[in-house]
């Protein structure tokens, strides 16, 4: 005797399925929002630049060498 299928032994989403791909969306959204972060991006600058001419906070010379 044959059974027939029901809906949920046919169905296309599975929980192991579902779960999987709710796993890698989370980790997607964390990688883009972790790689569009600005946290990082001035981590080397000076905070204060007091008198400084450029911005890797080189001094400003107003006399020229004679």
């Amino acid at each position: 005797m044959q059974r027939t299928p029901t809906p949920a032994s046919t169905a296309i989403i599975t929980p192991r399925l579902f779960y999987a791909l709710a796993v890698l969306g989370l980790f997607t959204l964390a990688i883009i929002d972790h790689l569009n972060s600005p946290a990082l991006s001035n981590l080397g600058a000076p905070t204060e630049l007091g008198n400084a001419c450029a911005p890797c906070g080189a001094p400003c010379i107003d006399e020229k060498p004679k």
